[in-house]
C-alpha cells in the first residue's frame, strides 16, 4: 500500500553517511531535515552532498527542508535569519526553509525578502513556535508555502486546548491548501529504545487522522540509538492508519485565495473518483500548485507529479500522497500523455487496463494553472 504521510527524518551523528540516509529511505523516509543551528557549513555541505547521492542512486527526488531560527530581536538594520545561513541555503539546493515566526506574517515576509535577495528560491515554512502564532494562524497559512506544528509554543497554551489546537491546524492548511507538518518528538520513546510505547503509536495515528502532510522526526534519528527503526514504525504506523481510516469523506473547501478554477478541477477529480475505478491520477505542471490543491482533497489512488523543473519536483515531496518525478518537458499534449502514463506504469501505479486521470495546463509550456484533464485506459 502506499504511504500517503511523509515522513522526514532529521540528520544528525546517528544519521549522515549515505548508506545510512539510503537505508532510511528505503525504509520510508521521504524528506531530510537540516538544522542549522547545530554544527557549522562544512558539516552540512557533506550532509547535503550525501542527500543528494541517494538521491541520484535511489532515482527519486527527496525533499530537503532546512531549519534556521529568526531571531525575535533583530532590527530594521539586520535580517532574522544569521548571514551564514542564508549564504549557505543561497548557494545549495534547498527545498524548504523552516523559521519560527514570531511576529507572524511580518516575520514570514522578512525571511522572504532576505532569501529573495540572496539568490534563493527555496519555499518557506513557518514553525509555530509561539502561543501567539496560533491566534493568527490563518494569516500565516496565507503567507506561508506551509506550516510546522512543533508543540514549542504549546507551552503557553492551557493543556486541554493542545490537542484542539494540532487539529485545527491541519484543517486550516486543508483550507489554505497548504501543507502541514508536524514535528514535536513524536516517537522519544525510540531515542533509546527499539519500540516505541503505544501511546506514541496512538499519537502518531492521531496525526494522520488529523490529515497532516508529514510527520517530522527529530532527536530521533538525529540523535537516538535506533533511528532506522524510528522511521520504520513511523511508516508502518502510518500505513495501517491510512488502510483502515474513512478518506471519502466530505472534502473541504479550499480557500484563502487559491485559484478557483484548480480548486474546482480538484474537487470534482474526487467525485470522478465515487464513479468510476481509477488507479492514479497524474499532474504535470511547472508549478507545484494543482498537485498540492488534488492533494489536499485526500482522494483514494495515488497522485503522480510531474515537472520539468527539480525544485518543483521536490517540493512535492512533503505533499499527502504525492509521487512526484522529473520529466523532460513535453512538446505537444500527445506527447505529455503517452510520457505520464508510461511513468505511471513503471512506478507500478497502474497496469494495462486501468483508467488514469492526467492534468495539465493548456497550452503546453503555459504559464497558467491546469485547465484541463483526460481519462486514459492504459495500453
Amino acid at each position: 500500500m502506499l504511504k500517503r504521510t511523509k515522513v522526514a527524518a532529521t540528520l544528525g551523528p546517528s544519521t549522515s553517511r549515505p548508506s545510512e540516509l539510503m537505508k532510511l529511505v528505503r525504509a520510508g523516509a521521504d524528506a531530510f531535515l537540516l538544522d542549522l543551528s547545530k554544527d557549522d557549513p562544512s558539516v552540512w555541505d557533506e550532509r547535503h552532498e550525501a542527500i543528494r547521492e541517494v538521491e541520484g542512486k535511489v532515482q527519486q527526488p527527496i525533499t530537503l527542508l532546512v531549519d534556521t531560527p529568526c531571531r525575535e530581536g533583530s532590527t530594521a538594520n539586520e535580517t532574522c535569519i544569521a548571514s551564514n545561513h542564508i549564504k549557505w541555503i543561497a548557494n545549495h539546493e534547498v527545498d524548504y526553509v523552516l523559521t519560527s515566526v514570531p511576529r507572524g506574517a511580518h516575520s514570514l515576509a522578512e525571511v522572504r525578502k532576505v532569501l529573495t535577495a540572496s539568490g534563493s528560491d527555496a519555499s518557506v515554512m513557518a514553525r509555530l513556535d509561539h502561543a501567539g502564532n496560533y491566534r493568527d494562524i490563518d494569516s500565516i497559512i496565507q503567507s506561508a508555502d506551509g506550516v510546522v506544528v512543533t508543540g514549542m509554543g504549546f507551552s503557553d497554551l492551557e493543556t486541554w486546548s493542545i490537542p484542539v489546537m494540532q487539529k485545527m491546524v491541519a484543517r486550516q492548511c486543508q483550507i489554505g491548501a497548504k501543507p502541514c507538518l508536524v514535528d514535536r518528538g513524536i516517537l522519544k520513546n525510540m531515542l533509546q529504545s527499539e519500540e516505541p510505547s503505544n501511546s506514541e503509536v496512538f499519537d502518531i495515528a492521531n496525526v494522520v487522522f488529523d490529515h497532516a502532510d508529514a510527520i517530522v522526526l527529530g532527536e530521533e534519528t538525529a540523535y537516538g540509538s535506533y533511528p532506522l527503526q524510528a522511521v520504520e514504525v513511523l511508516s508502518k504506523t502510518v500505513i495501517a492508519t491510512e488502510s483502515l481510516m474513512e478518506i471519502t469523506d466530505r472534502p473541504i473547501k479550499v480557500g484563502f485565495g487559491q485559484p478557483p478554477n484548480t480548486a474546482a478541477m480538484a474537487y470534482s477529480i474526487r467525485h470522478i473518483l465515487k464513479m468510476q475505478e481509477i488507479a492514479a491520477v497524474g499532474v504535470y505542471s511547472h508549478s507545484s500548485m494543482t498537485a498540492r490543491l488534488i492533494a489536499k482533497n485526500w482522494i483514494d489512488c495515488p497522485i503522480l507529479g510531474l515537472s520539468d523543473l527539480p525544485t518543483t519536483v521536490r517540493q512535492m515531496g512533503v505533499y499527502h500522497g504525492v509521487v512526484s518525478r522529473q520529466m523532460k518537458s513535453p512538446g505537444s499534449t500527445a506527447e505529455m500523455l503517452a510520457t505520464t502514463t508510461s511513468i505511471a506504469k513503471k512506478l507500478g501505479l497502474v497496469v494495462p487496463g486501468d483508467r488514469m486521470i492526467v492534468v495539465s495546463e493548456l497550452p503546453i509550456r503555459s504559464t497558467n494553472n491546469a485547465n484541463a484533464f483526460v481519462i486514459e485506459t492504459i495500453d
